[in-house]
């Protein structure tokens, strides 16, 4: 990261005081990246979701499930919404329930609980927080005075390695090869 936030009270640790934490510009920054952080993680689970629903035998019982008004249906026939938009891909509890309708034997969540660094936290536990992180900064303006630099730098990295977990979860459970070429 190459952003530059000076002065006292931008440390990249706790003070000790609650207060001078809350107004610290670093974990304000961090938390305003959360909701970006979790935007991208939810539009790729829902451009994965919309690429297998193409090719799911279960298709017909998906789309029962999926959360579409009738605007949003006009848009679909319309060609500029995808049925996906009708599913949350947010938590990974929803996500791993949203691909089990695709296919039953279809669990992502398997990919992101197995032990991760010799952590006692699995990557979707660690997600599953970063999310309720985001919901509580967003609709009530509180931010996680813990979110450092250091923890969002594990949040990042934990993003990526759970994407490409779940990449190569549904590479083997379709059979095809992983590209990481990206």
């Amino acid at each position: 990261m190459s952003r530059k936030l000076e002065g006292p009270i931008a440390q990249e640790k706790p003070s000790g005081l609650e207060i001078m934490d809350e107004l610290n510009p670093r974990i304000l920054s961090n938390n305003f990246l959360l909701p970006y952080i979790v935007a991208l993680w939810e539009d790729y689970f829902r451009s994965t979701f919309a690429a297998a629903l193409k090719y799911s035998k279960q298709r017909e019982s998906a789309l029962k499930r999926a959360r579409l008004s009738h605007s949003n249906l006009e848009q679909v026939a319309l060609g500029t919404h995808s049925i996906a938009e009708g599913f949350s891909f947010q938590r990974p509890t929803s996500i791993a329930e949203n691909f089990r309708l695709l296919d039953p034997k279809l669990d992502i969540g398997e990919a992101l609980r197995k032990p991760y660094r010799r952590r006692k936290k699995s990557l979707f536990d660690s997600i599953e927080e970063l999310v309720e992180d985001r919901h509580v900064f967003v609709h009530t303006g509180r931010t996680n005075i813990k979110f450092f630099d250091s923890q969002l730098q594990t949040a990042l990295s934990d993003i990526e390695v759970a994407v490409n977990r779940s990449y190569e979860y549904v590479a083997a459970h379709y059979g095809f090869v992983t590209s990481h070429d990206y």
